[in-house]
């Protein structure tokens, strides 16, 4: 859960995406009696790569964690993801007690809107770099 951690801590320190979502931020699925906007984070991998520092006990680590930002209208989801953006990418140190060497913006999209619940998704993926 560490690459979770790191990325759930910068979502909850940014406070403009907290403006927009108050604290609908939520790992793996949004509880679908709450509200829009929302934003849903999600491994998608995690490779475990050399020793970082051999004979220390520590491994360096490479995630890719998806944001998926939701809203009623696409420009509140656009809004969201440059908030998500802004929040996350060109970070590192520790971050919720994890050592982050690098997190980045990787990919946005595909967009998407699905008219049976009336929700636009806009998603953007992070690669993220810490030692585990």
């Amino acid at each position: 859960m560490k690459a979770e951690t790191v990325i759930k801590t910068l979502l909850e320190a940014s406070a403009e995406l907290v403006a927009l979502t108050g604290t609908r931020i939520y790992l793996d699925a949004r509880p679908e009696a709450d509200p829009l906007p929302a934003v849903v984070f999600e491994l998608i991998s995690n490779r475990h790569d050399q020793p970082a520092f051999p004979g220390m006990g520590s491994e360096l680590s490479t995630a890719r964690i998806q944001v998926n930002c939701l809203a009623r209208t696409a420009e509140e989801a656009v809004a969201l993801r440059d908030a998500v953006r802004a929040a996350c990418h060109v970070q590192s140190g520790v971050i919720g007690g994890v050592s982050v060497m690098a997190n980045l913006a990787d990919i946005s999209g595909p967009d998407s809107y699905d008219p049976l619940v009336d929700i636009y998704t806009k998603p953007i993926d992070f690669i993220l770099r810490y030692l585990r």
